[in-house]
């Protein structure tokens, strides 16, 4: 099927970097973008009216865990003050003795939700570090359904996290030392990489940074070689694991993954924010961001996750100045890579004091090139002939944005996913006019409410202290009863 797009802003394919086409043209044919300029006299089967609206490359969201935001509401435990920004200890290091494995109705309906939140915000493409474990075969079927672009395996690692009956967090070495999870993952990808006419592509999952011993990270890059697949790692993503690890291996986290080689061109650093030097360590920031740079690793950058936790990556400018490639992800929900970029922008500005820095150009080649880069796909990204047709088109004629003199700027200042009306996945429309063409968003919304009510409610049943959602956090205001 041959679809062309007239008469928006496109956001075109120079050969070296994004410039902007007014009033102009992309045809696609099939899953492969034909033409991009201003040439609308050639036959297709299918014209979409872009005009007042951005025809951009589909955007690369680098985190993207499938499930529902429950634990998300939590993330802010006013209980509790020894988390050092790691508040997801909250709901991601139980009682050792109540770990359940969650239903797999709630897993699928966590997954569903977050898929396609993050498709329907603009993301043609997400890395998936993982969400509940679950039945692989339905989880890429639930890819499928959907019709977005996912780099996925299940995530695996050496030792756990719990707490004990005092609040305390702790780690604790698996007798398996994580051997069965990476064998799991490399027979997914062996399995599935490529379903759903490569639709569903692997990338290897060690968890943590600070849960993945050395020699399990040694065994991921040599699988991933094997396998030609890429790799990310949750690293630099919260003052515990720092410390844990210097404390550990007597050196920061990049140093420790330098030395067990992971570091490398398809390898993806999720956050990667607090590092030697931040404002909240008193370590010395040493070659940590030249070591990331001369590897060629990427930085799966998750601002809005980070200032939850009230800090921020010490700079994104001072990031890409070091010649590092960024890439941005949303981690937490909304799931908004639209809004992710002027989260990156704002706070980076915020850090360097620096109103000029951080400047739209640069956040939204980390949300399409930059992201493509990392996952090594340079047909990704970018509206280029050749590339897979992947194209999201953003109304701007909205009250919020006003007349717009430029529209990329005018994006990232004041842009969101809410305004994305159409997302075209390998050369399929998958949502059109703010609605999917594959599901009924309807009823799944339904289910995702349904299921995070049944989550909140029985909370202290998994709780250490047996607390509930409205001990961990009180609602904003008190209901009246």
């Amino acid at each position: 099927m041959k679809i062309r797009i007239d008469g928006g802003v496109v956001v075109g394919w120079s050969g070296t970097g994004h410039e902007i086409i007014p009033n102009g043209s992309v045809i696609i044919d099939n899953n492969t973008i034909e033409s991009v300029g201003t040439d609308k006299s050639l036959p297709v089967d299918k014209v979409i009216d872009a005009s007042g609206k951005i025809v951009s490359p589909g955007f690369v969201n680098l985190h993207v865990h499938s499930q529902l935001n429950v634990g998300d509401y939590l993330l802010a435990d006013v209980t509790r003050k020894d988390y050092l920004t790691a508040n997801w200890f909250v709901f991601g290091a139980p009682l050792k003795e109540k770990v359940t494995p969650p239903p797999a109705p709630a897993v699928a309906i966590g997954r569903k939700f977050a898929l396609f939140s993050a498709l329907k915000n603009g993301s043609t493409t997400v890395l998936d570090p993982g969400g509940g474990p679950g039945a692989l075969d339905e989880y890429v079927a639930i890819a499928g359904q959907q019709g977005g672009r996912v780099f996925f395996s299940p995530p695996y690692r050496s030792a756990d996290i719990f707490t004990d009956v005092q609040g305390r967090h702790y780690y604790e070495e698996r007798e398996d030392r994580g051997r069965p999870g990476l064998k799991r993952a490399v027979e997914f990808i062996k399995q599935y990489h490529g379903a759903h006419n490569g639709r569903v592509q692997g990338i290897l999952n060690p968890a943590q940074a600070e849960t993945c011993e050395p020699s399990l990270l040694k065994e991921s890059v040599a699988a991933a070689k094997e396998l030609d697949v890429p790799i990310h790692i949750h690293a630099g993503g919260n003052t515990r694991e720092f410390l844990h690890i210097l404390n550990s291996h007597r050196k920061p986290v990049v140093e420790y993954l330098a030395d067990t080689g992971i570091l490398g061109p398809r390898t993806t650093l999720g956050h990667m924010a607090i590092t030697g030097g931040h404002s909240r360590i008193d370590y010395p920031r040493g070659e940590e961001l030249k070591l990331i740079a001369d590897s060629g690793a990427s930085v799966g950058h998750c601002p809005h996750k980070c200032a939850k936790m009230a800090f921020a990556m010490e700079s994104f400018d001072q990031y890409l100045a070091a010649g590092i490639n960024i890439g941005l992800g949303t981690d937490t929900y909304p799931l908004d890579i639209i809004a992710e970029m002027r989260y990156a922008s704002l706070i980076s500005r915020l850090v360097d004091k620096n109103a000029s820095g951080a400047r739209p150009a640069a956040v939204f080649n980390a949300a399409t090139i930059g992201g493509a880069g990392a996952l090594g796909r340079k047909d990704l990204g970018r509206l280029a002939v050749g590339a897979k047709a992947d194209v999201v088109i953003v109304n701007l004629r909205t009250t919020r944005y006003g007349p717009a003199r430029d529209p990329i700027n005018a994006l990232v200042e004041y842009g969101s996913g809410a305004d994305v009306e159409t997302v075209i996945v390998d050369g399929e429309v998958v949502i059109e006019n703010g609605r999917s063409t594959r599901i009924d968003e309807d009823d799944l919304f339904a289910q995702a409410d349904a299921g995070a009510k049944r989550a909140w409610d029985s909370w202290a049943g998994r709780d250490w202290n047996g607390r509930s959602t409205e001990d961990i956090i009180p609602p904003a205001f008190p209901t009246r009863r």
